[in-house]
């Protein structure tokens, strides 16, 4: 899909110190993401400092001369922002986003811990053990471990800078001084070897202005050479064949070289299109599964060449060596296959999917924001993230054909770990098989200059909340809920359908899965008659029936068509005693457990509906366009969506459905039929475990007041990192558990809970625990000195929801289904600044203190955890999943 709208701004400069700055300002998001690419990553490391640029990643957290011993993040959490770093081949990022009022804040920290990091005993001892963890989880401690990386690329590549992988060896790596870790700053860290990217709501001038006060002063340094990369091509194939226990099919890999992207861009895209064919086609073999393809270990264009085609799959240990085999022949038919129709259609679908992704992973605010200094460290060409999608619909079917006739004959290297008795699969550090015992070379530390003293944090700016948006919000005659939001960053149309699930569904949770699983293959095959680009996917946690997808602006005619096959055709009537279960997550066990207890039995003398009946009343129930909500933020006319929505789904008409009476849900004046009183104890028995998940929930009580309190005293009790329950969960009962609190909808009613995930051995005292801390927010209600943090917090982490149109189009969607208005997301940020105190005090105990809540739990643990005053029921089946 070529897109032809000007392209959006990208401003480049230079301070004298070599620090190399992008800004690309976006006033339509409220929030700025800040990154920083240092172009030093796992394959700058000598032979004896494997791991140490990873290693080092983690070190820069730990604190600056002006913000030592983790303050780092105080900017970032007290204003609802993220932060994070990631370690690759060639670069290492650092990046974060908060609110456009932080951004001098953010500038601050990176350029506090350019110029003056803190190495610390203990810190350099606590990070090595976090570095080991993660070594051991990713490489050791699971199946297939270390595949396909860093295995993959110790059996394709034979140079230390390629074949070696970026965990190293703990043992060596232990012998890390400070000395080493102010080296290693030295030699890398320099200002000159750096991009620091800006994007989202500032002004250029302002930001280079900012940039320049808090970078302008660090000392430029000699750089370190570029690492000669250069790798010699492997004459003939090579294979490398590994054992495990404990697994029951073979992982197979094989790698390839891809072209240089810097000297031959339009063949690596043709690379590109020619694995999203084989990722999408298969091989053409009914017998062999699907194949993962990728561009580079870690996503197209994320290294320098050389760079890897890697394809995954997992077979029965008698087909594993024919994988190769098979897809060169595969790659041999496309060879032959340029002129052929149907290649061509498939080269033309694969490039506007390619396109029409790229677009719409990029509309995320930090995702372009680190992408532009990617691409901008590792080939000076920041421009291409704006205009890859051109770039991609621009490659040929000819072109296509001409990469699979290169590769049918390039040699390639094969991987296979298979079952075995015994582990040959080796650990991090290993190549081949083999280890490098090299000697550890210490580097003495040579540091330039003194470090400067603590530098004075800066203030925040002005706070900047959510600009009104373009929308039109309409119900049409079928009782389905139209909102569309005008949203022209990408060419795209993000949608999203919420359908309660509804009384019928609710007692019938496994029917309910069945049925959604065969919407969801009818969805798939309907859109891709009906849209060139886009997704439409059905799922369901029990409560709720969600499609999500997008499309082409151009497209969403189709779209909506394809939404309408969906809805509207006739269900296959499927025994239901066939359907799989399927895997139930926690949250979901939970869920069903208590809406099993709380919806009473049929009535007495009402026959049953078993059978194929079942799943077609089930069915008419589930797609019933009452209530039900559709949203649509992107590249569109809001006033012409809902239109175009009743043209399409004009024959998606209400059924009669069932109505839940107010004394159906917990907590009620009323008990349920047949149900016990509020402030049961439910116990769900799952397979043994180590922990215990805890949910306490209470129906919201009606009261005067408004949402921004409620937000605010769910925050204040368990909703952010300074919170009530936050702070229990050191040095109390609670000390290391998760533990948040939350509102959601619960069959027809909106519901706040408390949820959490304990140690078996502390269910009993961790759910008296919880109780009391419910029953605190009326007993001591929330103070000014609890709701103003909260209010800093949680009014800036909201402006993530503008940060895309796929994450607004999800909050939009939840808002509207829970009966809110589409401009809330807009208006709450201000309102939460604003809300009085004793209204958040109103609210925490019109949520959380106005009945005894209803626990589930779900663990084997002893029928004794119950309290004196809460009865127990034991459920073992509800008629629900276990």
């Amino acid at each position: 899909m070529t897109d032809d709208r000007p392209k959006p701004p990208l401003h480049r400069a230079a301070l004298p110190n070599g620090l190399r700055i992008l800004l690309a300002p976006d006033p339509r998001t409220p929030r700025v993401s800040v990154a920083v690419h240092y172009r030093v990553g796992f394959r700058s490391e000598p032979p004896g400092r494997e791991g140490f640029a990873h290693l080092f990643e983690h070190l820069m957290f730990r604190g600056s001369a002006s913000l030592p011993d983790g303050r780092f993040y105080d900017h970032v959490h007290r204003w609802g922002g993220a932060a994070n770093g990631t370690t690759h081949q060639d670069y290492t990022d650092y990046y974060q986003a908060v609110p456009a009022a932080a951004l001098e804040q953010a500038l601050f920290s990176e350029a506090d811990r350019m110029r003056s990091p803190r190495f610390t005993a203990r810190a350099l001892a606590e990070q090595l053990s976090g570095v080991e963890l993660e070594a051991r989880q990713a490489t050791i401690e699971r199946p297939y471990g270390g595949f396909p990386w860093p295995l993959l690329a110790g059996a394709l590549y034979t140079t230390h800078p390629n074949a070696h992988d970026g965990f190293g060896d703990m043992r060596r790596l232990r012998r890390a001084t400070l000395d080493d870790c102010a080296d290693f700053f030295t030699a890398h860290y320099a200002p000159g070897n750096a991009v620091l990217t800006v994007a989202g709501d500032h002004d250029p001038r302002q930001a280079m202005e900012l940039i320049t006060r808090h970078f302008g002063d660090i000392p430029s340094r000699p750089l370190p050479p570029r690492t000669d990369l250069t790798e010699p091509l492997r004459p003939d194939d090579h294979r490398v064949s590994w054992t495990e226990p404990g697994i029951d099919a073979s992982a197979v890999a094989v790698g390839l070289r891809l072209p240089d992207p810097e000297e031959d861009l339009p063949g690596y895209l043709s690379h590109l299109v020619l694995t999203d064919l084989l990722g999408r086609y298969g091989t053409g073999m009914p017998e062999f599964p699907a194949v993962s393809t990728s561009c580079g270990f870690f996503g197209p264009l994320d290294a320098r060449s050389p760079d890897t085609l890697v394809l995954t799959a997992v077979l029965p240990a008698e087909r594993s060596q024919h994988l190769l085999e098979v897809v060169r022949n595969r790659w041999s038919y496309w060879a032959a296959s340029g002129a052929d129709d149907r290649f061509i259609d498939a080269v033309r679908r694969s490039v506007r999917v390619l396109a029409a992704e790229h677009h719409r992973r990029h509309d995320d605010l930090q995702i372009r924001c680190r992408s532009l200094g990617r691409l901008e460290a590792l080939f000076d060409r920041a421009e291409l993230v704006d205009r890859l999608p051109d770039l991609i619909t621009a490659v040929t079917p000819e072109q296509v054909a001409a990469a699979a006739r290169s590769l049918r004959t390039a040699p390639a290297t094969v991987l296979t770990i298979a079952p075995g008795s015994e582990r040959t699969r080796p650990l991090a550090g290993a190549r081949d098989g083999r280890r490098d015992h090299i000697a550890h070379d210490r580097l003495r530390a040579r540091p330039t200059t003194a470090a400067p003293g603590p530098l004075p944090v800066p203030a925040a700016g002005a706070h900047r909340d959510p600009s009104p948006s373009e929308q039109h919000d309409t119900t049409l005659p079928n009782g389905l809920r139209t909102v569309a939001v005008r949203h022209d960053r990408t060419p795209l149309v993000e949608l999203r359908l919420r359908l309660p699930v509804g009384p019928l569904g609710w007692a019938h949770s496994a029917q309910v899965d069945h049925l959604t699983r065969l919407i969801d293959l009818r969805g798939q095959a309907a859109l891709n008659a009906r849209a060139p680009v886009g997704q439409l996917r059905f799922s369901t946690d029990g409560q709720w029936l969600d499609a999500t997808g997008y499309t082409s602006s151009t497209g969403l005619d189709g779209w909506l068509d394809a939404l309408a096959e969906t809805l509207t055709a006739a269900l296959p009537t499927v025994d239901p005693r066939d359907t799989a279960t399927g895997f139930a997550d926690a949250d979901r066990l939970l869920d069903d457990t208590l809406r099993a207890h709380v919806l009473p039995a049929p009535a007495a003398g009402r026959p049953g509906i078993d059978g194929r009946g079942l799943l077609e009343r089930l069915g008419r129930s589930l797609l019933d366009p009452t209530g039900a909500v559709l949203v649509a933020i992107g590249e569109l006319d809001p006033r012409r969506f809902a239109p175009a929505a009743q043209r399409a789904l004009a024959s998606w008409s209400a059924t009669a459905t069932e109505r839940l009476t107010d004394q159906w849900f917990i907590g009620a004046s009323v008990a349920p039929t047949g149900g016990r009183a509020p402030g049961d104890l439910l116990l769900r028995e799952p397979a043994a475990g180590a922990v215990a998940h805890l949910k306490l929930s209470v129906p919201e009580a009606p009261s005067g007041v408004d949402e921004a309190a409620r937000f605010l005293a769910t925050a204040v009790l368990g909703g952010y990192h300074r919170s009530r329950l936050a702070s229990r969960t050191v040095g109390t009962v609670l000390d290391g558990c998760a533990v948040f609190a939350g509102r959601d909808t619960f069959l027809d009613r909106p519901r706040a809970y408390v949820r959490a995930t304990v140690p078996k051995r502390l269910a009993s005292p961790a759910l008296a625990a919880l109780r009391e801390e419910m029953r605190g927010m009326a007993e001591r209600p929330p103070s000014a000195a609890e709701v103003d943090p909260a209010r800093e917090f949680c009014a800036g982490q909201l402006l993530s929801v503008f940060d895309s149109a796929a994450v607004r189009a999800d909050q939009l969607c939840r808002t509207v289904a829970a009966g809110r208005s589409p401009s809330l997301l807009e208006r709450l940020p201000a309102r939460l600044r604003e809300v009085p105190v004793r209204d958040v005090a109103a609210a925490a105990a019109a949520l959380f203190a106005h009945a005894e809540p209803t626990c589930v739990m779900l663990g084997d643990v002893e029928p004794g955890v119950a309290s004196d005053d809460s009865p127990l029921t034991k459920e073992t089946t509800f008629g629900v999943r276990k």
